[in-house]
């Protein structure tokens, strides 16, 4: 009796716990990069996966030759827009990142606002005030 209200209890915490871990609604969670436009040219990246989690996105390129190259950024989500700004390194300090190692990733801004057109459980799709357009798959 005693092992299963502790098992209840410990189930309780880790419950609660999760309900801080996914604030962000359907954005939270592994994104792979399927489709960039720009200025009607699309470009179909391979292995560029973008993962939101509270306030912390990991940019990510994924290949079997090579360990993984991970950057990482501060964002904020809110009315229609994602905001990234502070990228890093993983592991590292803020401010090690110069932006043309962001450009794997299709970032070009020190402080880049996406502009969210849709978001499900399945695709997200975002463009930039320059005319990016950005189309995601969850994976």
């Amino acid at each position: 009796m005693k092992t299963i209200k502790y098992i209840l209890f410990i189930s309780l915490l880790v419950l609660a716990s999760c309900d801080k871990a996914f604030e962000n609604g359907e954005l939270d969670g592994m994104w792979r990069l399927e489709k960039v436009e720009v200025g009607g040219k699309e470009i179909y990246p391979s292995d560029v996966y973008y993962s939101f989690q509270r306030h912390l996105v990991m940019l990510g390129v994924y290949s079997e030759q090579a360990p993984p190259l991970l950057y990482m950024a501060n964002f904020d989500y809110s009315a229609g827009k994602i905001v990234m700004n502070n990228f890093y390194a993983h592991p590292g300090i803020e401010g090690e990142c110069n932006l043309s190692e962001l450009e794997k990733y299709y970032i070009y801004n020190a402080t880049e606002t996406f502009m969210v057109d849709v978001l499900n459980a399945d695709v997200l799709l975002m463009h930039t005030a320059d005319g990016r357009i950005y189309n995601f798959r969850k994976w």
